[in-house]
């Protein structure tokens, strides 16, 4: 995990990469008890092309050949034998979340991770079974601010699916 990480800010340091977070459980594991992954997910600025509206990774996923990652596995990318995926931020959440990363440090490795509210927001957005368990997890953490997911929700239109989520795993609707 760390050789990503490095990866990474590697990529950063040269302006392949304008940003990135890493998200989903690899991130919640950051924040928490590591969680099992097959993968891990990294939210990247992609602009488009010159002349383009389409959005691509095309010229990332060259540098990262050049630096001589270009083997597939069915999750990723393998850098340094973990399963890498690039996701383009969407507008909106997930551009905040790449945004409002929090930076890890640690053994001269550093990595931006989504903080712990974003990573449930998505997970409502998502709404895959996983993704329940996962915001369980991530709202029972002691270091989960709820006001500052309340305050994301009520920016992205997603409080009436966190109450209806809320009510229906048993968790307190008081953001507050």
């Amino acid at each position: 995990m760390q050789a990503v990480c490095d990866v990474l800010e590697q990529l950063v340091a040269e302006g392949t990469l304008k940003q990135y977070a890493i998200g989903g459980a690899t991130a919640a594991g950051f924040h928490g008890e590591p969680l099992a992954t097959r993968d891990i997910d990294v939210f990247v600025f992609a602009e488009p092309p010159a002349g383009s509206l389409i959005i691509t990774l095309d010229s990332l996923y060259r540098e990262l050949a050049r630096l001589g990652y270009d083997r597939f596995d069915e999750e990723g990318l393998l850098i340094e034998n973990y399963p890498v995926q690039f996701l383009s931020s969407s507008p909106g959440l997930e551009t905040e979340a790449v945004e409002e990363a929090m930076v890890f440090e640690w053994d001269h490795h550093r990595a931006r991770v989504m903080r712990p509210e974003h990573l449930a927001a998505i997970a409502l957005t998502v709404g895959r079974p996983k993704d329940r368990a996962r915001v369980v997890y991530l709202v029972g953490l002691p270091g989960f601010d709820r006001a500052r997911f309340g305050a994301i929700l009520a920016r992205h239109e997603l409080t009436k699916k966190w109450q209806s989520w809320a009510t229906a795993l048993d968790l307190p609707l008081d953001l507050g």
